[in-house]
């Protein structure tokens, strides 16, 4: 296992096609010995915000020194920075730096941030094209770094890590019975629907089988976009199909479903600091 070669994880908005395919071409001709993996490429179009929380699922789930490929980039050809942090786990990120960084540098770290030398860390063939660095520019970096062709500091020059694009984050606060946050997460797939309430915030006071008043909120348009009254339970089967529940998510965050049933969707729910989310312990 100590020969084998950094492993490469790569993640976009592409959809799994072409585009996805090339890039991995372009790793396995600088070497072919490489390997590269997949997260995910059905990242909503164009969301930073949903690339820093898929970055954040994953990086602890994979050994030290695992190159990340995160392509999520409305700003490609523009001044906006491409880069690779190094993470304080050990293991890199290959980014434009455009709030993708954002759940990594403040929940897990970042230790060091360099700007990618497009004149050393590039694809040539294409130098016309300004439209796909994640073939151009990123997949073609991330390689030589995991193949050991660069070293981090041979990437290009380092720039403060406070320098670093982020979104807003709102932290979670107990006031009194409320437990308030932010929907950090909004999964189109199932409509599971996470906080940044972490589970800890419940351990006091609150156990499975309590019901609390759960209010979510679309703070930008005012507007009530889901009010309940929902069971804290340990999974899914706790409650009947179509019924809604709270549990503790992968992510060990308070997350809130539907039985069977997208709750994201049939509620019209999104993430990020607009979405507030309140929870409240019914008296018994």
């Amino acid at each position: 296992m100590s020969n084998l070669k950094a492993a490469i994880v790569m993640q976009t908005d592409f959809t799994k096609d072409i585009s996805v395919c090339t890039m991995h071409g372009v790793c396995m001709m600088i070497d072919p010995e490489l390997r590269i993996f997949d997260s995910t490429h059905d990242i909503q179009c164009f969301n930073t915000y949903q690339a820093s929380t898929s970055l954040s699922f994953v990086v602890d789930f994979w050994p030290k020194g695992t190159v990340f490929v995160s392509v999520v980039d409305p700003g490609v050809g523009t001044s906006r920075r491409a880069c690779v942090a190094k993470l304080k786990n050990g293991s890199y990120v290959v980014t434009p730096d455009n709030g993708s960084l954002t759940h990594l540098k403040k929940y897990f770290g970042v230790v060091e941030v360099r700007v990618i030398d497009e004149e050393k860390n590039r694809l040539q063939s294409t130098k016309e094209c300004n439209i796909f660095h994640g073939r151009d520019l990123f997949s073609y970096c991330a390689a030589k770094l995991a193949s050991g062709i660069i070293t981090f500091e041979e990437v290009g020059v380092e720039y403060q890590v406070e320098e670093i694009i982020e979104h807003e984050i709102i932290p979670f606060r107990k006031e009194g019975n409320n437990i308030s946050g932010m929907i950090d997460s909004a999964d189109f797939h199932f409509g599971l629907i996470c906080s940044n309430v972490p589970a800890k915030a419940f351990e006091e006071d609150i156990q499975y089988g309590d019901k609390l008043k759960v209010k979510i909120t679309n703070v930008k348009e005012d507007k009530i976009a889901y009010e309940g009254i929902v069971p804290f339970c340990p999974s899914f089967g706790s409650v009947k199909k179509g019924e809604p529940l709270l549990m503790i998510s992968e992510t060990i965050q308070i997350q809130i479903a539907m039985n069977e049933v997208n709750m994201a969707e049939l509620y019209n729910i999104g993430c990020g600091s607009e979405w507030k989310i309140v929870f409240k312990k019914c008296e018994n």
